[in-house]
């Protein structure tokens, strides 16, 4: 008995401001959030939206980056990500409308399965350890999460530092570690790195925790403490497991060239505390966090939508014209479609 899993995701606004990385990453989250489910991605899929790329760079609005360029770098993001790390990804289609001039639209989609009896979730218990695999810790994807919901302004090309950079071949290899039945069964919770870095992905998998920032493998020297707990570099995992078997994932790990690094404890004292060079940077009250912040609410009226369905009096010259029914050939061809001898029916 398998599990099947699908999972989509968009990076608009990064893609918007940093097409390759933005793309790239879009489908890198992709695969890690069914990879922290310990199953195993097999398909992907791209559906864009954008701007007429044909536009006169003239005409690009100020602090944007014109339409050809974006289409033609996050086309090599994503397909880059996915050549490297093995996923064939089968259907790719754009589509071209005046509206997508605003922002783009950037979906990346894939389908996962793992053996039932390979999953296992469990709950944390006091004493119980979190483990960090995978990628090291650097200021890329600083504030991505709160970016990617801000205004966007002619300022914005100039926060790309908020764009995650993606690193394919360690991916692949939490991909090769978690196809191993015997360490996953281990694993009594498992997150993936994603918006809010540590603070999110380590954050909830416990209602209480103590996290050393400073076990944290680092990139580079020079980050503090507020940018080591909510980067958002790529290609981090955490997991929850006995304390007993942290030399266990530390050798597995290594056999596939992977950091593991302990880097918190399951407590019982209903608080998320973070702690930086001997100091208490963070101590919050779970009772606080689970509140999930003030509540919104709004108003909406719809409008009439009676009427006649519109007729189609576009002639078969307009129609032709239209940049949505050309051939979109020459796009899907920088997709490995083949890769994993997976793929039955080609687009």
């Amino acid at each position: 008995e398998w599990l099947v899993m699908f999972k989509n995701e968009t990076h608009n606004h990064p893609t918007e401001i940093e097409p390759f990385g933005g793309a790239a990453t879009c489908l890198g989250g992709c695969i890690r959030d069914p990879l922290s489910g310990r199953s195993y991605v097999y398909q992907a899929m791209r559906v864009t939206g954008a701007a007429d790329p044909r536009t006169p760079f003239a005409e690009t609005l100020p602090g944007k980056l014109p339409q050809k360029k974006i289409c033609q770098v996050a086309a090599k993001g994503y397909s880059s990500y996915g050549n490297q790390i093995g996923l064939a990804t089968g259907q790719v289609a754009e589509v071209y409308h005046p509206g997508y001039v605003a922002k783009r639209l950037e979906i990346g989609a894939v389908v996962a399965a793992a053996p039932r009896d390979q999953v296992f979730r469990g709950a944390p218990s006091p004493g119980d350890v979190i483990l960090l695999i995978g990628g090291r810790t650097g200021r890329d994807g600083v504030g991505g999460a709160t970016g990617s919901s801000k205004e966007h302004t002619d300022t914005a090309l100039e926060n790309s530092a908020e764009v995650q950079k993606g690193d394919a071949p360690t991916e692949r290899k939490i991909q090769r570690l978690f196809r191993n039945p015997e360490l996953t069964k281990k694993i009594k919770i498992c997150n993936d790195f994603g918006a809010g870095g540590i603070s999110v992905a380590i954050g909830e998998i416990a209602p209480s925790l103590v996290i050393d920032l400073d076990a944290v493998s680092k990139k580079y020297d020079g980050l503090d403490g507020t940018e080591l707990a909510i980067s958002e570099s790529q290609e981090r995992m955490a997991i929850c497991v006995d304390s007993s078997e942290i030399a266990y994932f530390i050798a597995e790990s290594d056999k596939e060239n992977l950091e593991c690094k302990h880097v918190a404890n399951v407590t019982d004292s209903g608080r998320l505390v973070m702690n930086w060079r001997g100091k208490t940077i963070v101590d919050l009250s779970r009772a606080f966090l689970d509140t999930n912040g003030v509540q919104q609410s709004t108003r909406i009226h719809v409008g009439d939508i009676s009427g006649s369905p519109s007729t189609n009096t576009k002639s078969l010259v307009d129609t032709l014209s239209d940049l949505n029914v050309c051939s979109q050939k020459g796009l899907g061809e920088i997709f490995d479609g083949s890769v994993g001898a997976g793929t039955v029916l080609w687009p």
